[in-house]
């Protein structure tokens, strides 16, 4: 950043500040492009938009360069919510938790994705593992991921087309729609709170297909 540049609220070097930084000015709403003012109408517009480009993207899925590693999360992130936020595919600043479980801080948040960029490119993109082990790997890798949560709003959605574009280089699909948010966020909190992948993979099992969502020429 040059000298005259000015820091975003979100990213001044001192943690309460950006806490509260990512927010209107006297509010709980996340700062954002569409003049939501209020958590409902910044959700409404987060979904429709959302979708648009995730529709846009699988048309054209040259349009986010797969190396299935912390910048390629970071592109998707961006690309996905580029007309909600400001800082869309940036790192967050903040430490985050929900239903008093942590993630992991934003300093280590790179590392846990890099050890998930290992195992894929060791594993050929998931092409060198058979639909019988898919699940529970699947289930170690997500909950990774999960547990880095490296976007300040929107790591869901993220993660969710990441693994949907991961999963298409092997020919294979995740059936989200067989499942509801409920379900996918405590096999998630099981995973991190007692480390136990079992709800994982069991969900994994069941939403696994040969339908995927994006193909590559």
């Amino acid at each position: 950043m040059s000298s005259g540049e000015t820091r975003p609220p979100w990213d001044t070097g001192d943690a309460d500040v950006n806490w509260t930084g990512y927010f209107l000015p006297g509010t709980e709403v996340l700062r954002n492009r569409v003049g939501a003012t209020n958590r409902d109408d910044l959700a409404d517009a987060e979904n429709d938009l959302v979708e648009i480009r995730v529709a846009e993207l699988r048309e054209a899925p040259e349009l986010v360069e797969r190396t299935y590693d912390l910048a390629h999360l970071r592109a998707v992130h961006g690309f996905l919510f580029q007309d909600v936020y400001e800082w869309a595919g940036d790192l967050r600043t903040v430490g985050l938790e929900k239903g008093g479980e942590s993630f992991c801080t934003p300093i280590e948040a790179g590392r846990a994705v890099s050890h998930v960029a290992d195992r894929i490119r060791e594993l050929d993109r998931l092409r060198a593992v058979n639909d019988r082990d898919a699940p529970g790997l699947l289930a170690y890798l997500y909950d990774y991921v999960n547990f880095a949560h490296p976007f300040r709003e929107g790591n869901g959605r993220a993660q969710r087309e990441f693994f949907d574009q991961l999963l298409s280089e092997s020919g294979r699909g995740l059936a989200w729609d067989l499942i509801d948010k409920t379900e996918l966020h405590t096999a998630c909190h099981t995973a991190r709170a007692n480390g136990d992948l079992t709800l994982l993979e069991q969900m994994f099992t069941t939403i696994l297909d040969d339908q995927p969502a994006y193909f590559y020429d």
